[in-house]
Parts: structure tokens; C-alpha cells; sequence
């Protein structure tokens, strides 16, 4: 009988645990002690009901884990992103090179002000120069016919210095103008607002210049020795088929007479000087870069050559005749030498550099320092 009941004890049991695989999974019981003791206390040991726990346990794991995979994935892609865009390095803001135009073109107004001004007419050199000033010549006694900027160096950020050469005219109270020649004046200049006007910002601003103080008068640049050209002796010989081409070229190029089409090499696009300012032209010489003096043969080499010449010409109008030279490359098709270029400037010979006489005089004359005033908005 004790055997009967422990039987039918055990099926109550199993049956209450099939009834409660149906209950949600945070029901499930464990198994009762006696049950696992009478299963044996060794090994991997569970009862039914926890399989069909674990079992749903699992198939919630991984739906869950399908469902998570894209948004984790995602998640990785973002993290990633944001991490290289962290560790990748912002580029450095450019910086913008001071430019010396604006306080040259402010310098230049105010030497061609300063000339000009005199005893009682202080007041237009104002908008230049804000200092105290007190002139002793009479107004009008100097004028400059023309200026140039010579150079411009900045001593220090927003400041420059810039020297102007000036075509003085003199204007004496009883006689007619007298032109005294090239005169060369030191001016310094602080500039406000952005590099690019010559200030010390990198970004905008408002513009504005001043003069530190009165023009300087300085010494003239020194001359120099320019180089060396890659042309050998000038020569002219009625047998050099280059003269023709370079007779009727700048004959169509200075005085309007025929094309220059005929004497171009072809796909070569160039525009006659107009007005025309000469009658006529002709060639005094011609020199190339040939070391072994090319000039004058009657020989075209083959086509592709090339030839740099530099013509002399005479030109006349009705002011009288005026030597010019022009640096012309020449090249080689069908038999005949056409030009391919008027080049920007006769060339150098390799290596070869001006040489500036020792010691160097003229612009040497610089402000040390930048002064604490600030510059005015004021435009002339």
C-alpha cells in the first residue's frame, strides 16, 4: 500500500507539472526536494517543468537577440563614426599672407597730398596724418607730376613701411614749373583690420590707415647689373629666313599692315597693338640662343625646333624713330620659321642673377617698431 501511494504520489506530481508548463515562465516552480532526491543527487539534474522553462527561456533569448541586432549594429556604426570623427584632426585654419597693397595706395595719396600742401593748407594732409603739423612752405611750391610705389615692408603686424618715388615739379612764385626729377620719401603706414588690407587680423573687419608721422626723404634705389641673356651677338643677314618672319610679324603687330596669321605658328592667337602707334618697322638685328650663332644660317631644322631670338627694331611715327626690342620664340614647320610666342621677357642665361653692387644703398631706411597710436578711419 505505502508502495501504491508513492506511485500515484509521483504521478500527481508529474501531472501537476504539465499543468504548469502552461503558466507564464516567471511561475515557474522548481522541482520539490524529495523529487530531486529520489532522482539521484549526482550529475546534470532538472525536472520537467525547468526544461520547459529553460526552453522558452531560450526562444525569448533569442528573438530578443534578433530584435537587438540591428539596433546594436547601428549603435556600433554610430560609436564608430562619432570615435573617428573625434580622432580625425580638424583641419587648421589658412592663414591669409599681410598684403602691402592698401598701405602703399594710402602712402602714395598721402606723399601727392603732402607735396602739395603748405603754410595754411595743413588741413589736407589730415586724413593722412593726424599729428600736429605746422608747414612753413607756401602752398603749391612743389607738385608731384607722378608717383610710384617703389617697395613696402611690414615692420611688424598692421605695420608698414612704404617708399614712393615722386616726379617733383617745382613751382617758384614768379617763374614757370621746373621739373627737379625723381625724388624717393619714406612714409610709415599701420593699417587696421584684415590681412588682406594690410592689418593684423586673420578674419574681417573694419579698414582703416594712418601715417605715423612726415614723409622722410631717402636715397634713391641702387642700381644694379642685370644678368646675363642667352643670346649671343646680334647679327643681320638677308639669307636667315627668320627675318622675314619676324620683319612681317611685328610689322603687322606695331603698324596694322597685313595679319599675323601668316607668320604665327598655327592654334597661336595673338592681337595687334591698336591703335597701330607706328608708320613703319625695320630690323637692326638679331641675336638667338644657339652657342654655336645660328643667326643668319639659311637652314630650317626639322619641324618641332624651336629658336629664341631677340629683335631689334626701329620704329617710327610721326615723333620721330624709337629703337625697341622684342624677345620672340620662333619654331620650326614645313621649311619656314614661325612665331610661337612673344615671350613675357628676354631670357636669362641658366644661372644667371643681377648682381647688386656691395655695399647696397637706398631702401635700407625701416621703422623699428610698430607705435601705439591707433590708426583712423578716415578716408581721403
Amino acid at each position: 500500500m505505502k508502495r501504491g501511494r508513492g506511485r500515484q504520489s509521483r504521478a500527481d506530481r508529474r501531472r501537476d507539472a504539465d499543468l504548469r508548463e502552461v503558466e507564464p515562465v516567471d511561475q515557474v516552480e522548481e522541482a520539490d526536494e524529495d523529487e530531486l532526491q529520489e532522482e539521484g543527487s549526482s550529475g546534470w539534474q532538472t525536472s520537467t517543468a525547468t526544461m520547459a522553462g529553460a526552453a522558452r527561456l531560450a526562444r525569448v533569448g533569442v528573438w530578443a537577440a534578433l530584435l537587438a541586432g540591428p539596433l546594436l549594429g547601428a549603435a556600433a556604426l554610430l560609436g564608430g563614426s562619432s570615435s573617428a570623427d573625434a580622432a580625425r584632426p580638424s583641419p587648421s585654419a589658412a592663414v591669409t599672407t599681410a598684403s602691402g597693397t592698401g598701405p602703399a595706395g594710402f602712402a602714395q595719396l598721402y606723399v601727392q597730398a603732402y607735396l602739395a600742401a603748405g603754410n595754411g593748407t595743413e588741413n589736407t594732409v589730415a586724413p593722412y596724418y593726424s599729428g600736429t603739423l605746422a608747414l612753413n612752405n607756401p602752398p603749391g611750391a612743389r607738385t608731384a607730376a607722378t608717383t610710384v610705389v617703389m617697395g613696402s615692408t611690414e615692420v611688424s603686424p598692421g605695420y608698414w613701411s612704404v617708399t614712393i618715388a615722386a616726379d617733383v615739379l617745382a613751382h617758384p612764385q614768379n617763374g614757370s614749373a621746373t621739373d627737379t626729377g625723381l625724388h624717393y620719401f619714406q612714409v610709415g603706414i599701420e593699417a587696421t583690420g584684415p590681412a588682406t588690407a594690410g592689418g593684423a587680423q586673420q578674419g574681417a573687419g573694419s579698414v582703416g590707415y594712418t601715417a605715423t608721422a612726415l614723409p622722410a626723404e631717402v636715397s634713391a634705389p641702387s642700381s644694379v647689373q642685370p644678368g646675363a641673356l642667352v643670346y649671343g651677338a646680334s647679327t643681320l643677314s638677308s639669307t636667315d629666313p627668320a627675318q622675314s618672319t619676324i620683319s612681317g610679324f611685328l610689322a603687322a603687330y606695331l603698324t596694322g599692315t597685313g595679319q599675323l596669321g601668316p607668320y604665327t605658328t598655327p592654334g597661336v592667337v595673338m592681337n595687334p597693338v591698336s591703335p597701330a602707334p607706328y608708320s613703319s618697322i625695320s630690323i637692326a638685328g638679331i641675336s638667338d640662343d644657339n652657342p654655336n650663332g645660328s643667326s643668319g644660317s639659311a637652314t630650317v631644322p626639322a619641324d618641332g625646333t624651336l629658336r629664341r631670338v631677340l629683335a631689334q627694331v626701329n620704329a617710327t611715327s610721326g615723333a620721330g624713330t624709337f629703337s625697341l626690342n622684342y624677345a620672340l620664340t620662333l619654331r620650326a614647320r614645313a621649311g619656314r620659321w614661325e612665331v610661337y610666342a612673344l615671350d613675357p621677357a628676354p631670357r636669362l642665361a641658366a644661372g644667371s642673377a643681377a648682381t647688386v653692387p656691395s655695399p647696397a644703398a637706398g631702401l635700407t631706411q625701416t621703422p623699428a617698431a610698430a607705435p601705439a597710436a591707433t590708426a583712423s578711419t578716415a578716408t581721403p
